[in-house]
């Protein structure tokens, strides 16, 4: 069902030095730092500047890393598996492109809804630069072919082994042309689900449109354009941790909010800080004091309806706190990825918020689950862990 596709990528010369995080989770502080070094990625993926110089800036910074040598251009078609290992946690999966066209006919399964802002501003930069060097990760349900390949593919001796952001970044290449059409083979029967990067995936799809309308070559044409740069991996090598939900202020006493939530929900007083331990659970940080709140009506009509996201949005955020939007709204804030309660506990106690929602992290097969019927998961549902890193591999997409 989906048609994936070796890339001729540019790769850096030095991926620790050059290799980032993706652009949206970089905090200020860490660009500014990164910018002191004129061979990071950072230059493109957020440059300096104001309105279109910008992206101007971007597309100088891309043409300076090609012009002095810090990314050179591949030379034979390649696939790569790329891993990041840890003591405490480790994940694989492919670097392949796959094609734009299966994206357009749903067959690479989206979850989340895009914003018109951040997706302008994506569109925009990969219009400008003509390079893709964020990865879009997605997902296929569990095969032991294609897991079997992998392991396979890293017999062989990595291009890459550096260690960064407290893991060791991993990457194999291969050229083989066999692996590759059994690969190509095998995907033709899969589905993939985005879990992470929707905009880059959507501001890719807007690029191939305008390409199509510019292109003199057949509408199925194997140009640069036509593919997404995709990391895919197996859904049983996904670790998803917490969203969770922070309110600044919280517009009724302490005293009436709690009186509403017992028409919800079972409350049981906490003596300290903890994480849910089971979906249906929340842990709630008010005013300093935890509570376990469990929903007392647990007879959900969808999958949808059962996420913990979704009974906290619907039963609390909106018809309580008032947040009907919270993506826009300036009452509430996410924290994710965080694991530890007691630093959770210090949103309330040192930095001046009043409550703290801490959510049992979404399960991969509930996300595959609503995406399948064609629903779309509440605002930050999911937070995946470790992030992969962007600028192993870049993506021209200019025709040859």
């Amino acid at each position: 069902m989906v048609h994936v596709s070796p890339l001729t990528p540019y790769i850096p010369i030095n991926p620790e030095e050059f290799c980032t995080n993706p652009y949206d989770i970089i905090s200020k502080d860490e660009e500014l730092e990164l910018k002191k070094l004129s061979n990071s990625l950072i230059h493109l993926i957020l440059p300096d500047g104001e309105g279109n110089e910008v992206y101007e800036n971007a597309t100088k910074a891309y043409n300076m890393f090609k012009d002095k040598k810090i990314i050179e251009q591949e030379k034979t078609p390649s696939i790569f598996v790329y891993r990041q290992e840890s003591a405490h946690f480790s994940h694989q999966g492919l670097i392949i492109g796959i094609s734009l066209k299966d994206y357009e006919e749903g067959n690479i399964v989206k979850h989340e809804h895009t914003r018109e802002k951040p997706l302008k501003d994506r569109t925009n930069h990969i219009v400008a630069t003509n390079v893709a060097a964020g990865l879009v990760w997605t997902v296929f349900k569990a095969n032991k072919k294609i897991n079997r390949i992998i392991e396979q593919i890293k017999e062989g001796k990595p291009k890459f082994n550096f260690k960064k952001y407290d893991y060791e970044h991993i990457l194999w290449q291969e050229t083989d042309s066999t692996i590759i059409t059994t690969l190509k083979a095998l995907f033709k029967k899969e589905k993939l689900y985005i879990a992470d990067g929707h905009h880059r995936a959507a501001s890719a799809a807007e690029y191939r449109k305008i390409q199509m309308k510019k292109s003199i070559k057949e509408k199925n044409s194997e140009e640069p354009w036509q593919y997404l740069l995709a990391y895919v991996a197996s859904d049983n090598q996904i670790r998803i941790l917490p969203y969770n939900r922070v309110v600044r202020k919280l517009p009724i006493s302490e005293k009436e909010f709690l009186k509403k939530l017992e028409e919800i929900f079972n409350i049981e007083l906490k003596e300290s800080a903890f994480n849910p331990v089971e979906k249906n659970e929340i842990a709630m940080c008010l005013m300093g004091k935890w509570y376990k709140l469990r929903i007392k009506n647990r007879k959900f009509k969808t999958k949808q309806e059962s996420l913990d996201v979704t009974i906290l949005q619907e039963k609390v955020l909106e018809p309580i706190l008032s947040i009907t939007d919270p993506r826009a709204d300036e009452n509430i804030f996410f924290v994710g990825g965080l694991l530890d309660p007691k630093e959770m506990e210090k949103y309330i106690t040192e930095k001046g918020n009043d409550l703290f929602f801490n959510l049992y992290p979404v399960d991969i097969r509930d996300i595959e689950s609503i995406a399948d019927k064609g629903g779309v998961m509440p605002p930050k549902s999911t937070w995946f862990d470790p992030k992969v890193l962007s600028g192993l591999v870049l993506h021209d997409l200019k025709e040859y």
